[in-house]
């Protein structure tokens, strides 16, 4: 693969870029240890102490030692702010990292990457379960003219002074586990890597090269990865639909630990997990919880969500409960989601991709 790095090129604004698959939650949830360990693993290489990278994040040793053990998002964040320092902030320090964050690091997401069917399987699995990650960006999948598609990443409210880092180690990482995947296979798929940051001092365009092998342009309007189209219909190779139905369950349960809303959002989704059917509005809800119609949306925006997006994301974690109970009825279960009947029910589940949906 050629590696060569080259000056910035216009992004055509006004192409068509369709969204086929996004990120559904922000980057403020609680993440393992594992990813700050492996910062601090990269870093121990290189002569600098855990105890450095610790120093003031609330993060004791014995909890990096233990991969079940649950960080906020700010403690990462104040880690990587020691390690910048660290390492004086050099550019391409993120895309190297990214290199160590290898499909073992996260637990049933690796798997579930593993097991699903094809690329656009995997792509929508990996963002709807994000937060079972360690990624700070914001990650869309698109389709772009000429046969092509892209990975997106953006740093929404991420603080400026780790954004460059962040979305260089996401992208590198996501890159990795997409290579990893298909470690057996001779093609690339991987066309171009695109950076918003400007052209690095030439001393790292090295780093990029030696991550990508593939043309990587900065100075661009996004940061992404850029597909062949046709690699979305790749198969992969230990794809297995039973397994994945059993890991997308676990997965979905460690989705719902990981994000743990507070606030007015967090009061939304307890009192919907407590009521008989789901079939309930926004007025509805508001009026059960004390509030004005226009109080709740506002409180919600405020918090970065809305009514619908609650409201569908307890529906479709229900579902997952409610159909390994096959001693339920049909119309019971489509009830106690909110639906008429099986028959909207199962049109619903089509429309999520789920992989339990009934035939």
């Amino acid at each position: 693969m050629s590696g060569a790095v080259v000056s910035p090129s216009p992004i055509d604004d006004h192409a068509s870029h369709r969204v086929f698959a996004a990120t559904t939650d922000t980057w403020d949830h609680r993440r393992t240890t594992v990813g700050v360990s492996l910062i601090c693993a990269w870093a121990a290489r290189r002569g600098c102490a855990t105890s450095t990278l610790l120093r003031g994040t609330g993060i004791t040793a014995e909890a990096l030692a233990d991969p079940e053990h649950l960080i906020e998002a700010q403690q990462e964040i104040a880690l990587i702010r020691n390690f910048l320092r660290a390492f004086d902030n050099r550019p391409g320090l993120g895309v190297e990292v990214g290199r160590d964050y290898h499909l073992t690091a996260y637990g049933y997401y690796g798997y579930l990457l593993m097991t699903c069917s094809v690329v656009s399987e995997m792509l929508r699995l990996g963002l709807r379960y994000s937060p079972l990650t360690f990624a700070f960006s914001t990650i869309h999948g698109e389709f772009r003219p000429g046969g092509r598609w892209a990975l997106t990443l953006r740093t929404d409210n991420v603080p400026d002074d780790i954004a460059c880092f962040v979305v260089e180690r996401d992208i590198s990482a996501s890159l990795q586990m997409q290579r990893e995947l298909f470690a057996n296979s001779s093609e690339e798929p991987l066309q171009e890597v695109h950076f918003e940051r400007d052209l690095p001092p030439v001393d790292a365009i090295a780093r990029y090269r030696k991550v990508f092998g593939v043309p990587v342009l900065f100075g661009q309007q996004r940061t992404e990865l850029v597909f062949d189209e046709d690699y979305l219909n790749w198969r992969l190779p230990m794809a297995n639909e039973h397994t994945e139905a059993v890991i997308v369950e676990h997965c979905e349960r460690l989705r719902a630990e990981r994000i743990r809303p507070g606030g007015v959002a967090g009061s939304v989704r307890a009192h919907l997990m407590t009521l008989p059917t789901l079939d309930r509005t926004l007025d509805e809800c508001a009026a059960d919880l004390n509030y004005s119609s226009r109080t709740l949306r506002r409180c919600l925006t405020r918090e970065g969500t809305s009514y619908r997006e609650i409201h569908d994301d307890v529906r479709r974690s229900l579902a997952h409960d409610l159909l390994r109970d096959t001693s339920l009825p049909r119309t019971q279960i489509a009830q106690r989601l909110g639906y008429r009947d099986w028959s909207s029910f199962t049109r619903a589940m089509r429309r999520w991709g789920d992989p339990q949906r009934s035939s």
